[in-house]
């Protein structure tokens, strides 16, 4: 079995941009590895993630990342890098040597990258010129003035769009990878960590007998970590009966918190060789595709009706 999904995150994207983004995401999946196809994604100024990531206040990349790949886990945050998910397998990959020489020591989980440049070869981070695209400089530049224009800082006035995560999920043979990275919120606080470098917020997976979930999330990262949203839901659909998943998610959704939850989500469910993809989001847009040994499919889904959720569902092997 060898399957790719891949999303561009949730939230307002530039319609007059839709052939790019398919042609990103089909260009995603043609790689062979979750890897390569993360470099794609995270070279690409359509992305808020690695280069072309929204700015923090102080109009600086600052890029979280986490993946889980079988019984490995891990998240970086505060990466100043231009593959955020790259240098996240990187670090833990480095930390998997140190520590199998100390069997008394227990690995981390989660790192703050400026606090590994001494500890870990080749932690360093890029210049700026090197990770700010275009856009994103003349978007800083258009709303630095407002956003800072009193003794108060006005985030009210910041521009909504794509504000959050990218993420994939690989399934090949028994072994089935999920990796997910971010820029954040433009006009963040410094040190701000979002979903993406929050395991169980924006990235779960769970495995119960022949049934495997996997889950990705995208869209507002502090409503996503709040209700750790990756993981309740790989905690309740796996036992969903097929006919019931719109239901059981869109319970899920407006139960966890009083406010109308702004994200998008894939949850692929494996039971034995029948592998089915659901997809969702309550933000105006959600992009993604996935391939299937060698067929591809590019989703450019559009809300239905705003605030509420827009939903869908693939087979992709029975």
């Amino acid at each position: 079995m060898d399957i790719l999904v891949v999303h561009i995150g949730a939230g307002l994207h530039n319609p007059a941009s839709t052939h790019r983004y398919k042609t990103l995401i089909s260009t995603a999946l043609s790689q062979r590895s979750i890897l390569e196809s993360s470099r794609v994604i995270e070279s690409s100024p359509l992305t808020n993630t690695g280069y072309g990531s929204s700015l923090n206040m102080l109009g600086r990349v600052e890029c979280d990342a986490s993946f889980i790949r079988g019984e490995e886990i891990g998240a970086v945050v505060g990466m100043p890098t231009r593959h955020p998910i790259l240098e996240a397998f990187r670090v833990f990959e480095h930390l998997r040597g140190v520590y199998a020489s100390e069997p008394d020591l227990t690995p981390p989980v989660m790192l703050s990258y400026p606090s590994l440049k001494d500890v870990i070869p080749g932690v360093c981070g890029y210049d700026d010129a090197e990770l700010i695209s275009p856009k994103s400089q003349k978007v800083f530049d258009m709303h630095k003035d407002r956003v800072f224009q009193s003794k108060e800082i006005q985030l009210r006035l910041l521009p909504r769009g794509i504000s959050d995560t990218v993420g994939l999920i690989h399934i090949q043979d028994e072994t089935t990878t999920l990796a997910t990275s971010s820029g954040g919120n433009a006009f963040k606080l410094p040190g701000r960590i979002g979903c993406a470098g929050m395991l169980g917020a924006g990235i779960a997976f769970k495995e119960s007998g022949d049934v495997k979930v996997s889950c990705m999330c995208s869209g507002n990262g502090e409503q996503i970590i709040r209700c750790a949203l990756a993981r309740t839901v790989v905690d309740r659909v796996g036992d969903v009966p097929e006919e019931m998943y719109r239901e059981s998610i869109d319970g899920i959704l407006s139960g966890l918190l009083p406010d109308v939850l702004y994200v998008g989500f894939i949850v692929v469910i494996q039971r034995g060789r029948r592998v089915l993809l659901l997809y969702g989001h309550t933000t105006e847009s959600f992009h993604f595709g996935f391939r299937y040994l060698d067929k591809s499919k590019v989703v450019l889904s559009y809300a239905e009706q705003e605030g509420k959720l827009t939903f869908g569902e693939y087979v992709l092997s029975s």
